[in-house]
């Protein structure tokens, strides 16, 4: 009887944490997210087009959590170009950006929003699994594993290199999946 009564008292608080770990999870994996998508500015070096002006990191569609992170990349450089950060509500608002953030919920839509972005010197990332193999216009993959609680890389090569995107070996060894 003690027992059943123990275990009625632990059953909500076993529940309330397990909620507490999975929003911790998530939350990380914003920030996951946003200092791998700061090392790739250090580990690639980007065509002449893309280092005038601003150095500018956009998303596509409305990912709050991520922005919230991505904003506090706004106080760095990328050599010699501040960080922007941009969010664009639709593809229609897509403007020049370096790199570019197609969420899962967008992606649907990424050659449409590959074909606005104009191509040659934006990186498009995605954190769809596999969007980087499919090659329709994703150069990166940043997927979230939760079974294991890491963030896992997949590049195409060869995206990277048609865009003139000259790529350092170490980020090829951060990957999980080249194509």
């Amino acid at each position: 009887m003690n027992r059943t009564k123990a275990f009625s008292f632990f059953k909500p608080l076993a529940l309330v944490l397990m909620l507490m770990l999975s929003i911790n999870a998530n939350a990380q994996k914003e920030k996951l997210q946003t200092a791998l998508i700061y090392q790739l500015t250090r580990l690639v070096e980007w065509c002449p087009e893309g280092k005038q002006g601003n150095f500018v990191v956009a998303i596509v569609g409305n990912e709050p959590a991520l922005l919230n992170e991505l904003l506090a990349l706004q106080v760095r450089r990328v050599a010699t170009q501040q960080v922007e950060v941009k969010n664009f509500a639709t593809i229609a608002d897509i403007t020049k950006a370096n790199i570019l953030f197609v969420p899962e919920s967008q992606f649907d839509n990424v050659e449409q929003i590959a074909a606005k972005a104009g191509g040659s010197c934006t990186m498009i990332i995605s954190d769809k699994y596999g969007s980087a193999r499919r090659g329709a216009g994703a150069d990166i993959s940043l997927v979230y594993n939760t079974r294991v609680s890491k963030l896992e890389l997949e590049i195409n090569r060869g995206n990277m290199r048609n865009k003139g995107f000259n790529v350092n070996d170490q980020l090829y060894n951060l990957a999980t999946n080249i194509y």
